[in-house]
């Protein structure tokens, strides 16, 4: 993927290497808190100091392990593969991860079983995402006692992109790798990449190094990341912040090279800020963007495959305020020019709604976000000089569209460009957010299910009650 390093613009190299330096100190003499017996034992073997569950690790052992990830790898699924790293071309988009509610034509609710579905068939018939999480949203009507085997097995049940797996406890990774694997029939290459994030400040927790393991071991992707919140779980300044964040980010990847060297591993930007005035985090502010195009140039240091968000916003409401934050941090994401972009649509309320109509408005925002960074192309044919030499003075160049123009612009879906008198008498003064929800429904019904065969639906049938089989 041809990089412009955009991010080079916001911070100096003598930044990165001081954030670096100041990241080594603190790895060596602060250390890191692992909750985790297990990689406790694997710390001391690499010979490293450790103080009960402290462990101090040296730049030496965290040079070995950022020389261990590979740099390309491939992220496979029944019907698509995904070069991941260097070799890429364009930027994979990925679906949502953990909205606790949805908005529907204005109305807010927790998310069901039924909305999960919708959800998949929307990224499944997106163009603009590649990978599915498996906890694209968290239905709340799905027993317990099934919702392991649920959210794994319906992403693929609807779709056959490739997918992003639950983290959490051992059992949960080991359950929801083994069923991507069964019902792919794919054992021994990258089907699943998971979120595995720090317990700030200077600390990994029980689960996420459950996590950690189980995916490294079985070769899977570990999408590392440091969470603080600067003045809560973090300093309480945005280069203090990052530092902290990367320190846990860089004892994370050490983790998964001393669990299975060669695993692979991408460096995670955080999304995750403050509003002291409320003490919540939030994510749809211009601090996001600061940070991400610091931490991109961290990736870059490292040589590490990274991952940004998408289109995110704090709004409640598909307003002004949600247009506003979607399409700047949107952008600002693109600009970091990263390998993965997750979240990529209809993420507001601060991570915990999904909006329907949000969705399909982002979609639009990205692919807008995108060619506001491709330049102008000035090869001759763009140049239109055949054309101006043969214009006449005061004529016009209303023609059939030629393909320069097709190149150059992009028809945003739902913006309305047409004249006030035309959109009121055509359209009935439709409003924005109605032609997103007519969208969506359009798109719903013209799904096209996947021919499963008689393993796979084997798998659904006795893995899932009735009311959560096929619909």
């Amino acid at each position: 993927m041809y990089k412009k390093h955009y991010t080079r613009n916001f911070v100096t190299k003598e930044s990165v290497e001081l954030i670096h330096e100041k990241s080594l100190y603190l790895l060596k003499t602060k250390g890191i808190r692992f909750c985790s017996p297990e990689l406790l034992d694997l710390f001391k073997e690499r010979g490293l100091k450790v103080d009960g569950e402290i462990v101090y690790i040296t730049e030496e052992v965290v040079n070995e392990a950022l020389a261990s990830c590979p740099r390309n790898f491939e992220h496979v699924s029944r019907g698509k593969r995904l070069q991941v790293g260097t070799v890429q071309k364009k930027t994979i988009g990925q679906s949502s991860l953990g909205p606790i509610n949805v908005l529907q034509e204005g109305i807010h609710r927790p998310a069901s079983s039924d909305d999960f579905v919708n959800f998949i068939k929307l990224f499944h018939t997106s163009d603009v995402i590649d990978i599915i999480d498996c906890e694209l949203l968290y239905p709340h009507d799905v027993p317990a006692s099934c919702r392991t085997d649920y959210m794994t097995l319906a992403p693929m049940m609807y779709s056959d992109k490739p997918l992003a797996g639950l983290n959490g406890s051992t059992e949960v990774c080991r359950r929801t790798i083994k069923l991507a694997k069964e019902f792919n029939d794919i054992h021994d290459q990258v089907l699943m990449s998971t979120l595995v994030t720090s317990a700030p400040p200077f600390a990994w927790d029980r689960h996420m190094c459950e996590t950690l393991i189980e995916y490294a071991r079985s070769g899977q992707v570990c999408c590392i990341a440091g969470v603080g919140l600067a003045g809560l779980t973090g300093p309480p300044a945005l280069a203090g912040n990052i530092i902290q964040n990367n320190t846990e980010r860089l004892a994370g990847i050490v983790a998964t090279q001393l669990v299975n060297p060669g695993a692979p591993v991408i460096y995670q930007f955080s999304a995750l800020q403050t509003d002291l005035r409320y003490s919540l985090c939030v994510c749809g502010g211009a601090e996001t963007s600061v940070e991400w195009f610091v931490e991109s140039e961290l990736a870059n240091f490292y040589g590490l495959p990274k991952r940004s968000h998408g289109c995110l916003s704090d709004a409640k409401d598909d307003d002004y305020q949600s247009g506003r934050e979607s399409t700047m941090v949107g952008l600002s994401a693109l600009m970091c020019e990263p390998e993965v972009s997750y979240m990529l649509a209809g993420i507001m309320d601060s991570f915990n709604t999904l909006g329907y109509e949000k969705f399909m408005l982002d979609e639009d925002t990205y692919k807008m976000s995108g060619r506001f960074l491709r330049s102008v192309n000035f090869s001759d044919e763009y140049l239109c000089m055949d054309k101006m030499e043969k214009i006449e003075h005061s004529a016009n160049y209303l023609a059939r569209t030629t393909k320069t123009y097709k190149h150059d612009f992009i028809f945003p879906e739902f913006a309305n460009r047409k004249a006030y008198s035309n959109w009121e008498k055509e359209e009935n003064s439709i409003s924005i957010r109605e032609r997103a929800s007519q969208a969506w429904k359009k798109r719903l019904a013209d799904y096209v299910p996947l021919e499963l065969d008689k393993a796979q639906l084997k798998m659904i049938e006795e893995l899932l009650p009735p009311e959560l089989r096929l619909k």
